[in-house]
């Protein structure tokens, strides 16, 4: 169950009620796993859901990247977007792969100056990506050490995916789930 709003964005495209699911809807949205407004919603548009849905599955479940990292690019993309809903799925997630309040705290901010060398060029990456489009040489070249390429791809495409989806779930006005607080920054 989904709350009425979206924090202050008004919800343009409610969830798609289980009554009113074709076969293939209802089998996307238990292929997804959960109940949740973004699958729910996103199975409106059934064929580009049913291609989405194992990119977005591939990245969560069998990335080349620690939990935690992977977790931290997207809190930053979320922030960066200011996605409430992504945000607040993927805080309780992060906080499962390891990270800590004052981790995450730092992620809503535009210092990476308290980060280890490594921790600040992820943060550096997903800000390029959503900012440019692309990864400056300097943050290139920082990450070329500790990720191999196959793992600069990786992070290429989690950032994007996510700035997609923020940008998407925002645009429809996709509402936190019932319980769930909007971050503090929203």
């Amino acid at each position: 169950m989904v709350s009425s709003t979206s924090g202050t964005r008004p919800v343009r495209v409610p969830p798609l009620p289980p009554e009113e699911r074709d076969e293939r809807q209802t089998a996307l949205v238990a292929a997804a796993g959960a109940e949740l407004g973004v699958y729910t919603t996103l199975v409106r548009s059934t064929d580009v859901f049913a291609d989405l849905l194992p990119l977005g599955q591939r990245l969560l479940q069998k990335s080349t990247l620690e939990d935690s990292v992977r977790e931290l690019l997207i809190l930053r993309v979320a922030w960066r977007c200011r996605a409430p809903y992504v945000w607040s799925h993927h805080e309780v997630i992060g906080r499962s792969a390891g990270l800590t309040d004052d981790d995450i705290a730092a992620l809503a901010t535009d210092s990476t100056a308290s980060q280890d060398a490594t921790r600040a060029l992820l943060l550096d990456a997903a800000d390029d990506l959503v900012a440019d489009h692309r990864l400056s040489d300097r943050t290139w070249q920082g990450l070329s050490d500790p990720y191999a390429t196959e793992q600069l791809i990786e992070i290429c495409l989690l950032v994007g995916l996510y700035a997609m989806l923020a940008g998407t779930l925002n645009s429809l006005g996709v509402a936190l789930e019932d319980g769930q607080q909007p971050p503090t920054w929203a």
